[in-house]
């Protein structure tokens, strides 16, 4: 059987003990006479603080030179007790030592606290107003050349294998970004594997679950059981004569999958806008550089290289590729196509903080009710 760590607080002797040696060291050092009239005891203070350092000891070793040293100091107060001893005068002597030190440290001048830098402005912001896609500008990019030190150097727009867009601005890659990066890397991973754990687990869960309560059902009724049948309702409501769809399992696990695919859609937007708004900073910084190369390589008569056009001027000709018109993104147009709430249901709806019952959930439920009905295998409709 290995051997517990000691906890000196825990043992009932050691306490005791240490609390008697506490209390005689107090009352013993508030005896010794002092020549200054203090509103508290020095030495009362000097023992609390070296009984309050030593508290954290677990080390047999520590607390024996800690309880050793103690009882030693308790004899030195009470000789010191005496006026003119030998052991009075080493305490004076001390409280006089202790004092000088004090005084030295404070005519040296102590180092400036750094107060803590405010946090940078974010690269990208959300100019967008309510109930719109998001759309991104900054004010960083592209940079000023009275801010670069040397020539200016082109960032460069990368995207992880989720499809997360990201700018790199330097080398090496600052440790935060790589930590933000991956972050944001596993909320969308784990919500695909939701997702995945729905489709593959909990829906054949639940329909399980749904046949065990339609056989019950089905016993109750047979045995003449009243109210054993649910009964059966036209459409999706909120209300509270509508709710017998939402009391079987596999509607909740839709509605869960529902939630989950808003959620990744929801991300997948703004991953979209941050995308297009990083392309089109550097591409701002693309041509501010290469104008700024043809300047510097006109005034030292070096030939220079023409700078290709902007991609982004207005009179660019649209690429001759095909547009798929299939809607990409449409949980998110139908949570948008809704009525904006006045300013009093904003602060109601704030106040309340449950997305479940914001009129964008309602109306994505709503659309999507046959869609999951279907999924179901449109079990809520044939229970009996």
């Amino acid at each position: 059987m290995s051997r517990s760590t000691f906890i000196a607080a825990r043992n009932s002797r050691h306490r005791t003990a240490a609390l008697a040696l506490y209390r005689a060291l107090l009352r013993t050092a508030s005896r010794i006479p002092l020549a200054e009239n203090a509103p508290k005891h020095p030495l009362a203070q000097i023992v609390r603080k070296r009984f309050s350092k030593n508290t954290g000891y677990t080390s047999y070793r520590l607390i024996y030179a800690a309880m050793g040293a103690g009882y030693k100091f308790l004899d030195l107060l009470t000789k010191a007790q005496i006026p003119n001893s030998p052991e009075h005068s080493q305490v004076l002597n001390h409280l006089q030592s202790v004092r000088n030190t004090a005084a030295v440290s404070r005519t040296k001048p102590h180092p400036k606290q750094h107060k803590r830098a405010p946090p940078p402005e974010p690269l990208l912001i959300n100019v967008a107003k309510e109930n719109e896609p998001p759309k991104y500008t900054s004010n960083i990019l592209p940079r000023p050349k009275e801010s670069l030190k040397g020539p200016r150097k082109v960032p460069s727009v990368s995207a992880t294998a989720e499809g997360q867009p990201f700018v790199r601005l330097k080398k090496p890659q600052p440790h935060t970004l790589s930590r933000m990066i991956g972050r944001k890397d596993r909320i969308f991973s784990n919500r695909i594997e939701n997702i995945m754990d729905l489709d593959e687990r909990v829906t054949s869960e639940a329909a399980l679950e749904d046949e065990w309560d339609r056989m019950m059902d089905d016993l109750l009724a047979k045995e003449g059981v009243e109210g054993a049948k649910r009964k059966k309702q036209a459409s999706y409501s909120w209300d509270a004569a509508n709710k017998a769809k939402m009391e079987t399992f596999g509607w909740s696990v839709q509605l869960s999958r529902l939630w989950w695919e808003w959620k990744v859609e929801k991300t997948w937007e703004d991953w979209i806008a941050r995308g297009d708004a990083l392309q089109e900073l550097v591409e701002q910084e693309r041509c501010l550089a290469e104008r700024e190369e043809g300047q510097s390589s006109a005034a030292t008569g070096r030939d220079h290289r023409t700078p290709r056009r902007n991609p982004l001027d207005p009179d660019d000709s649209p690429p001759n590729v095909g547009i798929s018109t299939v809607q990409t993104l449409p949980l998110m147009d139908i949570s948008r196509d809704i009525v904006l709430l006045s300013d009093s249901e904003k602060v109601q709806d704030r106040e309340a903080h449950d997305p479940f019952l914001s009129p964008s959930w309602t109306a994505l439920v709503k659309a999507q009710e046959s869609r999951m009905l279907k999924w179901t295998g449109g079990r809520a409709e044939r229970r009996e």
